[in-house]
């Protein structure tokens, strides 16, 4: 996957998924500075940042002095390794712009148009353990599916590896600013015992009860990016996978229902996690060919 040419090595190695990655943590790092007084610590914000930024270039300055496939691995996928401390970090963040959360607007709506909210009915009407089981199942399997389907594209088709992975990374930064700017806590914060309370069935419940404590935080209700980024691994996988397309497909309506009945998410935050994945895909896979262009221009200007 190493382009051939009398360019240094190095800055050939620099990925447009470096440059989406460093984008995003500038303009984060921007934010953390211009709050610096009004945020807990954001000196340690700032300087994972630092450590980020050296580690790319330590990372492609490796890959551009050996062949080793883990090196060149690791360079591709090292932002899906980012993903839970940065979608912690938008909890962090979310009263940058807005000193609430955002949930009773999201709550008003939805007792207007459906007169009850969806995630308290939804689990209290279906409470069997094989349901809550099948959904809970559904759920966590988004866990894996990110790295899964990189390692797939990785592993088979190489040569899309850059573009999967930029829109991969660029959606979930757009979702994470979105949080950033929107805050929300989702019903399992939002709402009192008993009504967030959620329905303890079995193995994946209490999995995806862990998950929750590992990697989730009071953040990233709307829209959610669990369906979001499910119906993007749809889309991925449609032509160059199609027996995994329908296995996806499955799962990606176990997770639209699963987010609301285990109160990750109200029903309009899976409604809009549906409605803007193709909008972001879209947009995503245009920008990666102008971050192409960016970095051949980059590189001539270097030289």
């Amino acid at each position: 996957m190493k382009n051939q040419t009398s360019s240094p090595a190095i800055f050939r190695s620099i990925t447009v998924i470096d440059l989406i990655t460093v984008l995003y943590l500038l303009i984060t790092g921007i934010f953390i500075m211009y709050n610096y007084s009004e945020l807990r610590n954001p000196g340690h914000h700032l300087l994972v940042r630092l450590g980020i930024f050296i580690m790319i270039v330590v990372l492609a300055y490796a890959q551009s002095k050996s062949n080793l496939r883990l090196i060149e691995l690791l360079h591709w996928i090292y932002p899906l390794l980012l993903l839970t401390y940065l979608f912690r970090e938008t909890a962090y963040m979310n009263h940058l712009f807005y000193s609430h959360y955002l949930d009773p607007w999201i709550v008003s709506w939805e007792e207007k148009i459906f007169g009850f909210l969806p995630a308290i009915a939804f689990s209290e009407k279906f409470r069997e353990a094989w349901f809550s089981e099948l959904l809970n199942f559904g759920y966590f399997s988004y866990y894996f599916m990110t790295i899964g389907i990189a390692l797939m594209f990785y592993f088979k088709y190489p040569e899309e590896m850059e573009r999967v992975l930029f829109i991969l990374m660029t959606a979930f930064f757009t979702y994470y600013l979105f949080y950033i700017f929107f805050p929300t806590e989702g019903p399992m914060y939002f709402l009192q015992p008993p009504l967030n309370e959620r329905v303890s069935s079995g193995v994946f419940s209490h999995l995806v009860n862990l998950a929750d404590i590992i990697g989730d935080g009071k953040t990233g209700a709307f829209p959610s990016s669990h369906v979001g980024m499910a119906v993007i691994y749809v889309i991925l996988t449609y032509k160059k996978f199609p027996k995994l397309f329908w296995v996806i497909s499955f799962l990606t309506v176990l997770i639209c229902f699963a987010t609301v009945y285990i109160k990750a998410h109200y029903f309009l935050d899976a409604l809009a996690g549906l409605l803007s994945a193709p909008v972001i895909f879209v947009i995503s896979n245009w920008l990666y060919s102008r971050f192409l262009n960016l970095k051949e221009k980059s590189i001539e200007i270097a030289l």
